[in-house]
């Protein structure tokens, strides 16, 4: 069988999100798979060209880049050439037209729950293109029950055909205690001493400005680091709480040293109040930081028992969230231990090994029977 996986948003200093995910089920089918055929289709210069790859994978290149109208013509041209039974397309980007079977993954549906955060152009291409492809999707997999909930109900797609396949946590996520490499991370970056730490964009849904609020609402005087680009708006929050010099924007972090970064953080906050899985707070914890993360969407089921939840929409409550986060001493420790456990339950081989279950069913021409995958039963098996 011959499977096409597009893996376009992988470009060089872009790994996070869905392409982390890509990235990650490439990496596990390089020593997976061998029944299948795979061709990963990217655009010239493509981080992955440095990459050796087995013979049982090979690369395509397009020109038509990810998120752009030249792939509705040229994506299907090209899986005719190569003959593909299969296009794997590993987010919201497939051809209107697609010459064989079609499986896509939804990580969120946040560009359709959430349409005042996005310009109308988006709202059609979503509700047009993206809503007409994933009907005709022979699989959708999600990456939460959450997302599967979502998918279900908004776009009116019977759960039979949804599976959920968590991400994982790359190997290199575990606590960093070498004191050099520690200061020279902390170095690289100007972060403080001891901080608090806050991965995100300026995104609505991410919560930014609500964090910073509750910051300087609160007692706590230990710097925030805040990794996303700098914002005026923000600055006049802290301006007006007198805690502007506690506010500390980070340039961006690389992939490489984020583990030294969570290593560090004496908490880190996600305060988002849309996640169709929320990844970052899940390598926070492989990393033994103790973690706030909002009570929303897919983040109590991605992060269990092992965090400190507080309201999104209360910057009061994320307030008292960040104080008792900081000081008290007994239910940080304990958040370490339990947050390292939790997060080892999660593993890329394991999705790479369910998303091969999906491809065998559509090998054998099944429709959309159950799974023989973990993530189908019940409350996925990986918690």
């Amino acid at each position: 069988m011959r499977i096409a996986i597009d893996a376009r948003m992988i470009s060089p200093g872009s790994m996070h999100g869905i392409a982390r995910y890509v990235y990650e089920l490439l990496d596990c089918l390089v020593t997976s798979g061998f029944d299948y055929e795979f061709f990963i289709i990217v655009n010239p210069d493509s981080p992955l060209e440095n990459k050796v790859w087995p013979k049982h994978m090979r690369l395509v290149t397009v020109q038509g880049s990810w998120m752009s109208l030249r792939q509705q013509w040229e994506l299907p041209q090209v899986l005719r050439s190569i003959k593909a039974d299969l296009f794997h397309a590993p987010s919201f980007m497939a051809p209107l037209v697609c010459p064989c079977r079609l499986v896509m993954t939804i990580h969120d549906l946040n560009h359709m729950v959430l349409p005042q955060f996005y310009t109308p152009l988006h709202q059609f291409y979503y509700q047009i293109f993206v809503r007409s492809c994933i009907r005709r999707s022979d699989f959708i997999l999600t990456v939460s029950h959450f997302s599967k909930e979502e998918i279900v109900r908004n776009l009116s797609i019977a759960p039979e055909k949804v599976f959920v396949t968590y991400n994982g946590v790359s190997a290199n996520y575990r606590p960093v205690t070498d004191p050099e490499r520690l200061e020279y991370v902390r170095d690289l970056y100007e972060l403080p001493e001891t901080f608090i730490f806050c991965l995100s964009n300026n995104k609505p849904h991410k919560n930014v400005h609500q964090l910073v609020r509750a910051y300087c609402f609160s007692q706590v005087t230990i710097p925030l680091v805040l990794a996303c680009p700098v914002d005026r708006s923000i600055i006049r929050i802290a301006e007006n709480y007198g805690k502007k010099h506690l506010i500390y924007f980070s340039k961006f972090i690389d992939e490489e040293h984020l583990p030294s970064v969570y290593s560090m953080t004496h908490l880190f906050v996600y305060p988002s109040t849309y996640e169709g899985f929320g990844l970052p707070p899940l390598e926070a914890l492989s990393c033994g930081a103790p973690v706030v993360v909002a009570r929303s969407s897919s983040l109590p089921e991605v992060v269990g028992e092992s965090a400190i939840f507080t309201d999104p929409f209360d910057y009061q409550d994320i307030a008292r969230a960040l104080e008792v986060g900081v000081s008290d001493e007994s239910l940080r420790a304990k958040l370490t231990i339990f947050g390292m456990q939790h997060a080892q339950r999660f593993s890329w081989q394991a999705m790479t090994d369910q998303t091969i279950e999906i491809y065998k069913k559509c090998k054998t021409g099944e429709g959309t029977t159950t799974p023989t995958s973990e993530a189908s039963r019940g409350k996925a098996g990986a918690l």
